[in-house]
């Protein structure tokens, strides 16, 4: 059998699309949330309801970030140590579910979004607010589906 290989060259080209990926997505997140939470706060009028969707959007901002991290230091360790090609794929895995978990996420933060940046008096911010959940929630389903199909195809394509 045949010695699992590092490869350096590999690892350092995820590193690099990874890290600016990352930094482009919390630069544009946070700047965006800390934007509309101070307009927000500066406002005033904030009941409690609003301040939970306030805190929504940071607690979702912050899980996605360690979601993306996470699937970034599982990429980058697979071609740094010599592991067999049934670990890397369940490493691959590990990293589907994260950033699977993540674009949840980041899709349903924009319904808080717009429940705090326009106001949960106006129909608009529901309208879009709603969007932005539903969407999260019907990605949720067709990433659901999509793996439960793929599970039930290699599931009667392995040997038992």
């Amino acid at each position: 059998m045949e010695q699992p290989k590092i490869d350096l060259d590999a690892a350092s080209f995820r590193l690099t699309i990874i890290t600016s990926f990352l930094l482009g997505a919390t630069m544009i997140s946070l700047s965006l949330d800390v934007s509309i939470i101070r307009q927000s706060a500066i406002g005033g009028m904030m009941g409690t309801l609003e301040w939970l969707l306030v805190l929504s959007i940071a607690l979702m901002l912050f899980s996605t970030l360690i979601m993306l991290f996470m699937s970034y230091v599982i990429l980058v360790t697979t071609c740094l140590t010599p592991v067999t090609q049934d670990e890397k794929f369940v490493r691959v895995n590990q990293v589907r579910n994260f950033v699977g978990l993540s674009s949840i996420l980041i899709l349903t933060s924009f319904g808080s979004t717009f429940l705090v940046s326009l106001g949960l008096s106006s129909p608009w911010s529901w309208l879009l607010g709603g969007i932005g959940y539903g969407s999260g929630l019907v990605w949720a389903l067709l990433r659901g589906f999509y793996l439960a199909r793929l599970w039930r195809i290699r599931r009667s394509q392995s040997p038992v």
